[in-house]
C-alpha cells in the first residue's frame, strides 16, 4: 500500500518538508504523457502521474500556489518539449520550473546527446530570462533494467541513458539548475516500477518518483 511504502511520501510529509519554501507559481514541462498507461495501476497506489503528484504536494504545502502542468498527449523528445511547451511555460512566469525529460530521447530511433544538451540549455536560459528562481530537471529511472528491453538492446540503452545523465548534469551545472537523476536511486527494484507499456511507469513508479522529487526540493532548495 502506498501510505505504508517507505519509498513513497507519507501522509502530511510533503506539507512538512516544503513548508519553508516560498514559491508562488510553479510550472511543470514534461515529454511524458500526462496520464497513466493502460494497465499501469498497481493496487494500493493512487492512479496519478508524478508531475501531478508533485503539483499536489506543492499545493498542500502552499495552498495559494498557482501550478501549471504542461504535459504531452504523446511522448516528446526534448526538442519537441521546447518547441511545443516552452512558450506556454514562459508566459506563466513561474518562480519554480520542473522539467521531466530524457526518457523519450533515450527511446528514440536516433539519440543525439549534443542535441539534448543544446535543447535543454535553450530551455533553461529562457526560463532564467523570465526570472524563474529555481529550475529542476528530472531524468528517468534506469529503463535498461526494466525488463522491457531485450538483452540485445540493454547495453545500448544503458549507454544512452548514462550519456544523457552526463549531459544533463553538465547543462544544469552551467545554468545553476538542480538535476534529479532517478537512475541513481538505491535499493529500487526496477521490475516494480514499470507498466506493461514500454517506457511508461506504473502507479508505484510514479509514487516513488514524486517522493524523490519532493524530498530533493526540500533538501537542496530549502533556505
Amino acid at each position: 500500500m502506498e501510505d505504508d511504502d517507505p519509498r513513497c511520501l507519507r501522509p502530511g510529509e510533503a506539507r512538512t518538508l516544503l513548508a519553508g519554501l516560498d514559491w508562488r507559481r510553479a510550472v511543470v514541462l514534461s515529454g511524458q504523457e500526462g496520464r497513466l498507461a493502460r494497465g499501469a495501476v498497481v493496487p494500493g497506489y493512487r492512479p496519478r502521474v508524478w508531475p501531478d503528484r508533485v503539483a499536489r504536494a506543492l499545493r498542500e504545502a502552499r495552498p495559494g500556489l498557482a501550478c501549471l502542468l504542461v504535459q504531452a498527449r504523446r511522448e516528446l523528445v526534448l526538442a519537441e518539449v521546447r518547441s511545443r511547451q516552452l512558450a506556454q511555460a514562459l508566459a506563466f512566469r513561474a518562480d519554480l520550473a520542473l522539467i521531466a525529460c530524457g526518457g523519450p530521447d533515450v527511446r528514440a530511433r536516433r539519440f543525439d546527446a549534443d542535441v539534448v544538451e543544446t535543447e535543454l540549455s535553450r530551455i533553461l536560459a529562457s526560463l532564467k530570462e523570465t526570472a524563474c528562481r529555481h529550475t529542476v530537471v528530472v531524468s528517468p529511472f534506469d529503463w535498461s533494467a526494466s525488463g522491457q528491453v531485450t538483452p540485445a538492446q540493454r547495453d545500448r540503452v544503458r549507454s544512452r541513458q548514462r550519456l544523457l545523465v552526463e549531459r544533463l548534469t553538465i547543462v544544469t551545472l552551467r545554468h545553476g539548475a538542480l538535476h534529479i537523476d532517478l537512475m541513481t536511486q538505491p535499493d529500487t527494484d526496477p521490475g516494480t516500477l514499470w507498466s506493461p507499456q514500454p517506457g511508461r511507469l506504473n502507479s508505484r513508479g510514479h509514487a516513488l518518483a514524486a517522493a524523490v522529487v519532493v524530498r530533493a526540493l526540500a533538501a537542496r532548495l530549502a533556505p
